[in-house]
């Protein structure tokens, strides 16, 4: 029985944003909610073989656009399953009453891919004409807030922020500017630690801020925590799976937590090792036709976990997410998955419990 530290839930791949930097405008998969039944199917055999230690309703899509949202919460906690929702925060200014129905809910954790933090970058989002960025900020503001009035309320929510600072590691799929550098980024971090805090009384001094936001470094992964319930994170603008690009030196060796740690279940019942398989591209099997359990210790998976535990990239879809566009840079990307998964990863969860519960 194999046990992953994380598995995505993808209850929807239809989002009513299409975000320039998300691969959304270019998937070709059919669009399509989860079937309530397979759901539940699916949290019952991870709930009872205890398959991840944390589930996030999230792959591809806009999770509080499904039509059972709050059912499938409901469900997941019942079962004793530790819930993590990701989120454009859309329907906070589109459906005001999801902001009390998810402080609510109880789940966990909430993500809020804030990313464009500003009127300007938001253009780039590609929201519903309807709603403007004024009610899009209002519409997370409210929310926060609201979680943060409530004693009863046991969510964390992150906030987060995408950065575009260059990185000689990192191949975005598409080049663009949102937040750049160590000033912008420290802006952007006090005006909405401020806007968020606004009448907390619980409100951390300003000097203990400032220091937060000064230790933060641009171009990397980062969580600024700013009270128990509320962090803000930075996240690096990546590639996904460099499938735009047609100059793309392959991968040969190195190391990726796919299927080790971490998979993906489409909402087709797909299985897949990873998630940024956001087309399918490597099918591990279906949970319409076998337990999760039975997928994830069947060949296919084990074969990927095979070779990338010798080093080994041997998937022609891994091959073009491990690689970059230069042969210097594959070199470097390659050598770099192992020093993170192997030597990095394990002492930070050693240093911090928790690392990596984002």
């Amino acid at each position: 029985m194999y046990r992953l530290d994380r598995l995505h839930l993808e209850v929807t791949n239809v989002c009513n944003f299409k975000c320039e930097f998300c691969p959304d405008a270019i998937m070709e998969r059919k669009r399509g909610h989860m079937d309530l039944g397979l759901l539940e199917k699916a949290l019952d055999d991870i709930a009872a073989n205890r398959i991840a230690r944390i589930v996030a309703f999230h792959l591809m899509g806009e999770p509080l656009i499904y039509p059972h949202i709050f059912t499938a919460i409901e469900m997941a906690l019942e079962r004793g399953i530790r819930l993590h929702l990701t989120t454009n925060g859309s329907t906070f200014a589109l459906r005001p009453d999801h902001i009390q129905k998810l402080i609510d809910s109880g789940v966990p954790k909430v993500t809020i891919s804030l990313q464009t933090p500003d009127p300007d970058t938001f253009t780039i989002r590609g929201a519903p004409p309807m709603l403007k960025p004024d009610a899009y900020f209002d519409g997370i503001r409210q929310y926060v807030q609201a979680n943060l009035a409530n004693p009863e309320a046991k969510t964390r929510v992150h906030i987060k922020f995408l950065d575009t600072t260059p990185h000689p590691f990192l191949v975005p799929h598409k080049q663009m500017t949102v937040v750049e550098g160590k000033a912008q980024m420290a802006a952007e971090l006090h005006r909405w630690a401020d806007q968020l805090l606004e009448g907390y009384p619980q409100r951390p001094s300003d000097d203990w801020i400032d220091r937060k936001i000064q230790s933060h470094k641009p171009g990397r992964w980062q969580v600024l925590e700013l009270d128990p319930r509320l962090a803000l994170e930075t996240f690096p603008l990546d590639s996904w799976g460099n499938v735009e690009s047609e100059d793309v030196v392959p991968a040969s060796f190195g190391y990726c937590n796919g299927t080790a740690q971490q998979a993906g279940v489409l909402y087709d019942g797909t299985v897949v090792p990873c998630c940024k398989d956001y087309e399918g591209r490597i099918p591990l099997g279906n949970l319409n036709r076998q337990s999760l359990n039975e997928i994830l210790d069947g060949g296919s998976a084990c074969g990927l976990r095979q070779g990338f535990d010798r080093f080994q990239v041997s998937h022609p879809v891994c091959q073009r997410c491990m690689g970059a566009d230069t042969k210097q840079k594959a070199v470097l990307r390659q050598a770099s998955s192992v020093a993170y998964f192997k030597v990095y990863n394990p002492i930070m969860k050693r240093l911090q419990p928790g690392w990596g519960d984002v």
